[in-house]
């Protein structure tokens, strides 16, 4: 039996001595000795006891910007003109992400750029990687001056790591697609490899302008003009460029991604000729949606959400079907709209309510995100849009976990997901209502439970254990064992709920249970924390803790003490598990 005084502190961090972690036998993490932040991550330097002359950098990413969940993926992807990844390891208990070190300044320390050297050193060399990318179905979602490094000379720029953060969630707006722009950070999702083209061509506009600086961008400022005149005259209308280069930023840029060029249509970009930047379709005349007159279904799907009252009146005279249908030649989707004007209802407030709205805009846009409410989002987000209204509510102008709730009540993820244009959103649509329904989301404070489920990169939120990083239950079971940490006074159990939360959904995704109310208590307490912590300590091997158990023992003396006689004992099968239970943690 081992004291909590033996338990190393390293056990629960390290393979090694303090301030050294070991990965996969070779990697030596130096996690006193920091280097320069990376991709917005906390960064240490490695050293390689195979390859002595690798230069290589560990990324550790926080508990509220969670590794992707696909990160090890990356690992398995060679991708050319990227920093490697080489390791993505969370043995210790937190998550590591090991990869080669920039070879030089990042981007926005660069200048001086021409057409030539931007096609020949930026355009070619990271189409590449986007190409290796999307023959492994992954997506970067991290193209930004500031993750992009110059080694100098003539040699190609260096894409920086993918998958230290939630996808574009550090993407400033001008790096980003309209239907990416429009969501909050938290919110964008995964997208897709169109989205990753147009923020290259994004890169290449701003390296053409100068390398102005964007520190001062306020979120959302470009927005109306980006509507008004497509993000390829906003972004790039300045610039002074040659025929071939103006078609391939156009076509790059282009706010439909159907029209933007693949990743191998960029391969050889500097000879191309044949880039054609496809015309979105505007109106001759203009349908007013409150102050302002619209010329594109995309405009006027935004100014949907931004006019609802206004909106909701055109719709319901049908002025919004005839303009469809004379003026843009929709006849399907004008068709569409007047079938829902027939059976809707308009709320109290005498607009169309959040689902109606909400199908109403993807049909008029499908590219776009879904709408509900004060939020634009891409379903398979919404876990990460838990997690950051968690780290700052006030970010949002609404309550997130409330709002997800309807939305997953209301069943209509599922129409959207039928709706979008975008292929792979079905199925997210899909798997993200399969997923609510069998952790059993039904309320704000089981919302939580999405981050866990859709990320087992995801560290356990508890305020009390949410610095340690800690990514696997084993380590929260460790850590539980020779911690004794600050329980709140009046606490009736040891677990919060973010704990239970996290270790339920480690069960879960192991396949033991179907649904979390499996092994969810009803209630959390004393007695019940005993048992969820009994059946992960045999389930993960973790061998005996006592730390465990001399927490829990002095909470459980007074129910013990409820059952007065031998025979009431032996009638209540649950206090027979309950002590052999116990003796599990005093062995």
């Amino acid at each position: 039996m081992a004291d909590d005084e033996d338990i190393a502190e390293d056990d629960l961090s390290a393979t090694g001595t303090s301030g050294r972690l070991v990965i996969g036998g070779r990697y030596v993490v130096e996690t006193e000795h920091a280097a320069p932040e990376l991709a917005h991550c906390k960064t240490c330097v490695v050293r390689d006891q195979i390859s002595h002359s690798a230069e290589l950098v560990a990324l550790a990413p926080d508990a509220f910007h969670a590794a992707r969940e696909n990160a090890a993926a990356f690992a398995r992807v060679r991708a050319p003109n990227t920093l490697t990844i080489h390791a993505v390891d969370d043995s210790s208990g937190s998550v590591w992400i090991v990869c080669d070190a920039p070879p030089g300044p990042s981007l926005m320390e660069t200048g001086g750029w021409t057409e030539k050297s931007v096609l020949e050193r930026v355009i070619e060399p990271v189409a590449a990687a986007l190409h290796a990318y999307k023959e492994a179905g992954l997506t970067h979602r991290a193209i930004r001056p500031d993750n992009m490094f110059d080694p100098g000379g003539r040699l190609p720029v260096r894409l920086g790591p993918a998958v230290a953060g939630p996808s574009a969630f550090w993407q400033p707006d001008r790096f980003e697609p309209l239907s990416s722009v429009l969501c909050f950070p938290a919110g964008r999702g995964r997208g897709t490899i169109a989205d990753d083209v147009f923020a290259l061509g994004a890169v290449a506009a701003w390296l053409l302008s100068g390398c102005p600086s964007y520190a001062a961008d306020v979120v959302g400022a470009n927005l109306e003009e980006r509507f008004a005149k497509g993000s390829f005259a906003a972004l790039a209308g300045h610039l002074s460029l040659s025929v071939e280069a103006k078609a391939m930023l156009a076509a790059m840029l282009a706010d439909d991604p159907a029209a933007r060029p693949a990743p191998r249509d960029l391969l050889n970009a500097a000879a191309h000729k044949g880039y054609v930047a496809r015309k979105t379709p505007v109106a001759t005349i203009p349908i007013q949606v409150g102050p302002m007159k619209v010329r594109t279904t995309r405009d006027l799907a935004w100014r949907a959400t931004l006019h609802p009252k206004e909106f909701t009146d055109l719709f319901m005279r049908g002025t919004v079907e005839r303009w469809l249908l004379h003026e843009m030649g929709m006849t399907q989707t004008a068709g569409r709209l007047a079938s829902i004007a027939k059976d809707i209802t308009l709320a109290e407030d005498g607009v169309l309510g959040n689902s109606v709205l909400m199908e109403i805009v993807a049909l008029l846009e499908p590219s776009l995100p879904m709408f509900w409410g004060k939020m634009w989002f891409w379903p398979d987000a919404l876990g990460q849009l838990v997690v950051s209204s968690m780290e700052s509510a006030g970010a949002f102008p609404f309550d997130v976990p409330t709002t997800i709730v309807t939305i997953l009540r209301s069943g209509k993820l599922a129409r959207f997901g039928q709706i979008s244009s975008v292929p792979i959103q079905d199925t997210a649509c899909q798997q993200m209502q399969a997923a609510a329904r069998k952790a059993q989301v039904d309320d704000a404070t089981s919302v939580v439970r999405l981050a866990y489920v859709f990320n087992h990169f995801q560290s356990c939120l508890s305020s009390r254990c949410i610095e340690q990083r800690l990514s696997s239950a084993g380590a929260l079971l460790h850590w539980l064992n020779a911690t004794r940490s600050a329980i709140p006074q009046g606490s009736n159990a040891l677990l919060d709920a973010h704990m239970t939360a996290f270790l339920v959904a480690s069960v879960h995704r192991s396949g033991v249970i179907e649904y979390f109310d499996d092994l969810m208590p009803d209630r959390s307490s004393w007695t019940s924390d005993l048992l969820l912590l009994a059946r992960l300590q045999k389930q993960l091997a973790t061998g005996p803790l006592p730390g465990v158990g001399r927490q829990l023992l002095p909470h459980l003396t007074a129910a013990l003490k409820r059952w007065r006689s031998r025979k009431t004992r032996t009638a209540r099968g649950e206090l027979s598990r309950l002590l052999r239970v116990r003796e599990t943690f005093r062995k």
